[in-house]
C-alpha cells in the first residue's frame, strides 16, 4: 500500500499535532542530528553491503548472537523479504492489522486466509502473520496463550511483528525466548522505538538456520549509510529514549475513558498507546479533514484496514494537553454532524 498509511504529514502545509503515526513524537533528536551531520562525508562512499556491524550491535543490545539478527530497511522491508522467502505459501493473517503483510503475500503469490482468532488458524496454512501488540487495535495476545499456540503449531512458521513492544505493560514473548523455536520469526522496528520513521531501520530476529533462508534474498546496500550510523548511535544512547511506560499507559487509559463517554463514538479497548475508534455518524475522511482545517490535528483514517469501515480512525497518545485538545475537537465534530 503506497498510499493510505499514517503520518502523511507531507500532504499538508501545517500539522500542529500528529496523532496519525504510532511513534512517540516528543523525543529530542538534537544530539542525533548533530552526530549524523558529522557523518555526512560517508555518503560519498558505499556502506557495508550487508550491515553486519549494525547487526552485531543489535545482537549485543538484545543478548543474542549476531547470526540471529538481520538488519533491514525498516520493518517493511523485512515483511516483503519474508513473503519472498516463503513464496507460494498459504498464509494466515490475524486481522484487522497492518496491510503490508497481505500486500507482500499477494506480491509473492501466497494464498491468504484472514482470521480474527488464533483458533481459526487453517490446518493447511504454512505461515501465521501476527502483529503483537497489534496495529490498529492496540491489543495484546496474552503471552501464555501465544506460547501455547507456538508449542502446538511447530510445523508452521509463525511471524510475530513486535514493532510496538515498547508501548505496553503487558508481558510479551522476548527475543531470547523466540530464538529457541526454529519456527518463530520476530520483526522489530527501531523506527518505532526511537521515533525515527524517516530513517527506516528495522531488523529480524530468528534461529540461525531459519534466518539464513531469509538472508538468501537480501539485496546489497538496502540499509543506507546514515541509517546504519543512526542505528549504532541510538543503541549506544538508548537510555535517552526511554518512555516512562507506566505514566504513558496511564495517560492512554485516561484518554480511552474520556473518549468512551462521548456519544457518537465507539472506542475499542487497548493495551498500548494506540486507540482505535469508530464514528457512529460521519466518516473518518471527513473527520480527518475537519481536524486538520480547524485544529492542525492529524489522525489516521483507518478505513483502508481490512475488516474496518469508513467510520474507523486511529490515534496514538501524545502529551496530555494535546490529547485534551483532540478530545475537545472530536466533541465539536460529533456535535456538528448531529445537525
Amino acid at each position: 500500500m503506497i498510499n493510505g498509511h499514517g503520518d502523511d504529514v507531507y500532504r499538508y502545509n501545517e500539522v500542529k499535532i500528529n496523532f496519525s503515526s504510532n511513534v512517540y513524537g516528543h523525543f529530542s533528536h538534537i544530539d542525533l542530528f548533530s552526530y549524523l551531520s558529522s557523518q555526512l562525508y560517508k555518503v560519498s562512499h558505499y556502506p557495508e553491503a550487508a550491515p553486519i556491524t549494525l547487526e552485531k550491535e543489535i545482537a549485543l543490545h538484545l543478548g543474542l548472537e549476531s547470526y540471529e539478527v538481520m538488519a533491514t530497511n525498516g520493518a517493511t522491508e523485512a515483511i516483503y523479504l519474508l513473503a519472498q522467502t516463503f513464496a507460494d505459501a498459504h498464509s494466515a493473517v490475524f486481522t484487522p492489522t497492518f496491510s503490508e503483510y497481505a500486500d507482500a503475500c499477494r506480491m509473492h503469490r501466497h494464498r491468504i486466509t484472514m482470521i480474527t482468532e488464533l483458533d481459526q488458524m487453517p490446518s493447511d496454512a504454512d505461515i501465521l502473520w501476527l502483529c503483537n501488540p497489534n496495529n490498529p487495535t492496540g491489543q495484546v495476545i496474552p503471552k501464555s496463550i501465544l506460547l501455547d499456540f507456538i508449542y502446538k503449531h511447530q510445523q508452521q512458521t509463525i511471524i510475530i511483528d513486535a514493532s510496538y513492544a515498547f508501548f505496553t505493560r503487558q508481558p510479551l514473548l522476548t527475543v531470547q525466548e523466540a530464538s529457541l523455536f526454529p519456527h518463530v520469526i520476530m520483526l522489530h522496528s527501531m523506527t518505532k522505538e526511537y521515533a525515527v520513521p524517516g530513517l527506516r531501520i528495522g531488523y529480524i530476529t530468528a534461529e540461525e538456520s531459519l534466518l539464513n533462508k531469509v538472508k538468501a534474498y537480501r539485496i546489497p546496500w538496502s540499509v543506507n549509510q546514515l541509517a546504519q550510523d543512526a542505528g549504532r548511535y541510538l543503541l549506544h544512547h538508548a537510555q535517552e529514549y526511554q518512555i516512562n511506560i507506566s505514566t504513558y499507559m496511564d495517560e492512554a487509559q485516561r484518554v480511552y475513558r474520556l473518549l468512551s463517554t462521548i456519544d457518537g463514538l465507539q472506542v475499542y479497548p487497548t493495551d498500548t498507546h494506540i486507540i482505535l475508534c469508530k464514528l457512529t455518524r460521519g466518516n473518518a475522511a471527513d473527520l480527518k479533514q475537519f481536524l486538520m482545517t480547524h485544529y492542525g490535528i492529524l489522525i489516521r483514517d483507518a478505513s483502508n484496514f481490512a475488516a474496518l469501515s469508513e467510520a474507523h480512525f486511529r490515534i496514538a497518545i501524545q502529551l496530555p494537553e494535546e490529547n485534551n485538545l483532540l478530545i475537545q475537537a472530536l466533541i465539536q465534530y460529533i456535535n456538528r454532524t448531529c445537525f
